[in-house]
């Protein structure tokens, strides 16, 4: 990794394939990012196929969720994959402007409206590892786009295993009791627009729900930038 590229990003040169541009992607990488236009569960928001029925998709109907309803900007892969793993793991924080722009897209496309951002929290120590919470950046630059104050009020209380290759059982029992609210904040009554980058199996923001919910929060909505498919 190229340090200086990562302080100093090249100039009017696309973030993911480094083709000049007046933008930050060019019109080839944007246009392959594959958006969730089609119809979607009406809880986790991904797409369901033309030939499925019912407007709540099959991992919903398995399982309940705290929170009301979850929304997300594109699937996480190809192109949309290739943009989270740059911002997240390689620390291209610019990304992270492009990603609250989408979110700040489906909030208007959606009437989504929130009293507080609330990013789902990272353990300390991967927090001083990597340097950043991706999804407390996303919820600053989203913040400033929407006007909603962001406070990042959650606390990761251990080091959870990483959800990816876990199973669905795996993913919730993972996160179970891994969260807690920072008592300096008060979210009584509030209605909250809950963070993250990914959306998977819903297990990590739904943990995030029932915290800020028995801690007096009136309803919880979730918003990423990603989604996996539906199983």
């Amino acid at each position: 990794m190229n340090i200086m590229k990562l302080l100093y990003p090249p100039k009017n040169r696309c973030i993911l394939c480094g083709v000049k541009t007046p933008k930050a992607l060019c019109n080839i990488c944007s246009a392959s990012i594959e958006f969730i236009h089609e119809r979607k569960c009406l809880k986790c928001g991904k797409g369901l196929a033309d030939n499925y029925s019912k407007n709540i998709c099959p991992d919903c109907m398995e399982r309940s969720y705290s929170f009301h309803s979850a929304y997300s900007c594109f699937y996480y892969r190809g192109t949309g994959r290739e943009l989270i793993h740059a911002f997240k793991y390689e620390g291209r924080l610019d990304i992270a402007k492009i990603l609250a722009r989408h979110m700040a897209d489906v909030m208007h496309a959606e009437s989504l409206n929130a009293d507080m951002i609330v990013p789902v929290p990272i353990f300390q120590a991967k927090l001083h590892k990597r340097g950043f919470n991706q999804a407390a950046v996303i919820g600053e630059h989203l913040s400033k786009l929407v006007g909603i104050t962001m406070q990042d009020c959650l606390i990761r209380n251990r080091d959870t295993k990483e959800q990816y290759g876990l199973d669905k059982l795996e993913r919730r029992l993972n996160v179970n009791d891994a969260f807690s609210l920072n008592m300096l904040y008060n979210v009584k009554n509030m209605k909250i627009l809950l963070v993250d980058d990914i959306y998977t199996t819903g297990s990590t923001v739904d943990e995030c729900s029932k915290i800020l919910l028995t801690s007096g929060a009136k309803q919880i909505y979730v918003l990423t930038a990603a989604a996996g498919i539906n199983t």
